[in-house]
């Protein structure tokens, strides 16, 4: 017992509970008890009292005095739920473990149905911190009912242990399910247990995509046999501070098997990010003249580089971002007199060394030199080398450091927002693509006091955390995520330009938050061009306008307008902005002629219209006589205008012929 433990899959154990007795056949020869007997009875020792159940008050503050993070399993030498606890002292190690949210706290029961009803009692508006894991063992096909009630329990993250696995479970129902221990048993009457039934598991978990984790093989002592499973270690576990299964989607990648099925939500990711790397390509290069074009590509979290969809093989972020650049070149050297060179540089990072080893692989058989190319994969987490992989930006491009960072997320909370910040910082021309589950934060809203102290770093007012707690269900949840954490977001990361819309698409129920940051409008303007491409795929709470995201307006709004983005949302924006629109010329352009560039980069953040949206109505209200369009030398242009320039001015005409009929007759009296 304490801050140090030999068990494979966590860093500490807390015993404020010690003893216990047998429930079921997985007790038989039980570890803790073989242990605890050994001292029955030697005066001053812990187990004194050998394997008799016993509360130890003294030992519930234990984790509070221990500053480096750790994960901690609870009561390895008992059970936490056995019927012969009470709720008060059960109450008092669950005060601990929230106050001490600097770790992550393993929980495990035979008595799952015990667990359950308590967690359903102190949870009820809510879900237990994200924490505070909650697992049940499964030594058999008969123990399995007791997963039902993990699935039940209002947790985030819920574990199996299938140790000691006495026999074949059967089909496992991994519903909700984040993770899968399983372990042999060990000591001097171990019990055999079989590959086969190791095997049925791991599959069901790689079909499940659920964290896999192969303890031991299990003889006379737990290492008698190490633990490889044909060969290879199993060490897969959540991350901390993650969030439920439900709402994230993670792959894994194994040597010399199909990769992981993609999702439709990732699906459609893909298909946003080569419209807009195509994109970017072309705008970027419109210039004839220009004979190299220098930029990086940066994969913060890349997988194995391939997906299974059904049974065809699909390129991932990594094959994307190579093959988009090849058929750039091919597009934007057609007809040149003078070639295009292209000289960009690719970093593809993952910690996990499987995922790596399977993307150098595909790299190899689709022939792209990863020695000593322009190919870097980095086997380590993003937040580790990031600063190495900006320096080499930075080196190679000093004047702008041109690049595009796509950045996976599993959550809100793994959003490394100085590090973000560091980027536009030292990289100025830079984008940043985040995307992590839209339902991250909405799972976690209630009036518990540790999700309250969760809120702290947005700096939200007392009525606005209320308003977040009652919108929590259905559409208000994702509606706040916009609204909130888009603005928190930009401003942390210093990003001047922005968009914070869903990806959703028909096919499934599972949305991805799609944030794309930049320093330029004219970025901006190309990735909101991709949503109405893609207007299948993306979608946001509220109207089309400049009222978009406003708070007050999801307030007020007992139901909240979803705008999708199609023929219908077009015809919607245009009579908005119409209406609108002279309202923010009046308050930008009533003293001093403006530039169309300085209009659409001063609301840009605030609607969902593309610049050329934007022109349009400007067009519509010069050919009306409400405004005029002037040239950048102050020339009066006609009002019979088809087009106008980013430096053409916006400004009013001296004299409205009709001011009672003009849509800046009230803004003017």
């Amino acid at each position: 017992m304490g801050d140090r433990s030999a068990i494979e899959w966590t860093d500490a154990t807390w015993n404020p509970v010690t003893g216990c007795t047998k429930v079921s056949r997985g007790c038989e020869n039980c570890y803790a008890e073989r242990f605890a007997e050994r001292f029955r009875g030697v005066s001053g020792h812990p187990f004194e009292s050998g394997f008799d159940l016993n509360l130890h008050y003294d030992r519930i503050p234990q984790p509070l005095a221990w500053k480096r993070p750790r994960r901690i399993f609870v009561n390895s030498m008992s059970d936490l739920f056995h019927k012969e606890i009470d709720s008060d002292f059960i109450d008092r190690v669950f005060d601990t473990m929230e106050a001490a949210d600097h770790h992550v706290f393993q929980i495990l029961t035979k008595r799952s149905s015990l667990m359950k009803t308590y967690l359903i009692s102190r949870y009820a508006n809510g879900l237990a911190p994200q924490h505070i894991w909650c697992g049940v063992s499964v030594e058999d096909r008969k123990a399995a009912s007791r997963i039902r009630h993990l699935q039940d329990a209002p947790v985030c993250i819920r574990f199996l242990s299938v140790e000691p696995l006495l026999g074949p479970v059967g089909e496992l129902d991994l519903k909700g399910i984040s993770w899968v221990i399983v372990g042999g048993e060990s000591g001097p009457k171990a019990r055999p247990m079989e590959q086969q039934w190791v095997l049925d598991i791991r599959d069901q978990c790689r079909k499940g995509r659920v964290d896999f984790f192969f303890k031991q093989w299990g003889g006379p002592t737990p290492k008698s046999r190490g633990r490889r499973l044909e060969g290879v270690e199993y060490n897969a576990m959540p991350d901390h501070h993650t969030t439920s299964k439900e709402h994230i989607m993670k792959f894994r990648w194994y040597p010399n098997e199909l990769p992981p099925q993609i999702e439709p939500a990732s699906k459609a990711k893909l298909s946003v990010l080569r419209a807009y790397l195509r994109a970017y390509f072309d705008r970027l290069n419109v210039n004839p003249y220009r004979d190299k074009f220098r930029f990086d590509l940066v994969d913060g979290f890349s997988g194995g580089g391939v997906f299974s969809d059904g049974n065809d093989i699909v390129d991932g972020t990594p094959l994307i971002m190579l093959e988009e650049t090849k058929s750039a070149k091919t597009r934007l050297n057609a007809g040149r007199n003078k070639p295009l060179r292209f000289d960009c540089m690719y970093h593809f990072v993952d910690k996990e060394r499987s995922h790596t080893d399977y993307l150098r692989k595909v790299l190899n058989e689709r022939d792209h030199r990863v020695s000593g190319g322009n190919i870097k994969i980095y086997n380590e987490s993003f937040e580790d080398i990031a600063g190495r992989i900006i320096e080499d930006v930075s080196r190679r491009q000093p004047r702008a450091g041109r690049a595009i960072f796509l950045l996976d997320q599993t959550g809100y909370a793994q959003v490394d927002f100085d590090l973000i910040a560091r980027i536009f910082r030292e990289l100025p021309a830079s984008e940043v693509i985040l995307t992590f589950a839209a339902d991250a934060l909405t799972n976690f809203l209630s009036e518990r006091p540790a999700f309250i102290k969760s809120l702290s770093p947005l700096r939200l007012s007392d009525s606005q955390i209320q308003d977040l707690i009652k919108l929590r269900d259905g559409d208000g949840g994702r509606a706040l995520v916009q609204r909130v954490l888009r603005d928190h977001t930009r401003s942390l990361t210093g990003a001047q330009f922005d968009t914070p819309f869903f990806i959703r698409p028909e096919q499934s129920r599972r949305a991805l938050w799609f944030l794309h940051l930049s320093q330029h409008p004219t970025a901006r303007d190309v990735m909101i061009q991709r949503h109405w491409e893609l207007s299948n795929t993306f979608e946001h709470y509220g109207s089309g306008d400049f009222g978009m995201l406003g708070w007050d307006t999801l307030k007020e709004s007992e139901t909240l307008p979803l705008f999708r983005f199609g023929e219908a949302e077009a015809k919607q924006l245009h009579d908005q902005l119409l209406s609108s629109l002279p309202r923010e010329i009046f308050r930008l352009a009533s003293e001093e002629p403006i530039s169309v560039g300085a209009f659409q980069q001063a609301v840009a953040n605030r609607t969902a219209a593309r610049f050329s949206d934007l022109n349009r109505i400007v067009i519509e209200l010069t050919r009306e006589g409400e405004i005029e369009i002037l040239t950048r030398d102050r020339k009066r242009r006609s009002r019979a205008l088809r087009r106008v320039g980013s430096s053409d001015l916006i400004c009013f005409p001296e004299t409205l012929i009709f001011p009672g009929w003009s849509r800046f007759g009230e803004l003017r009296e």
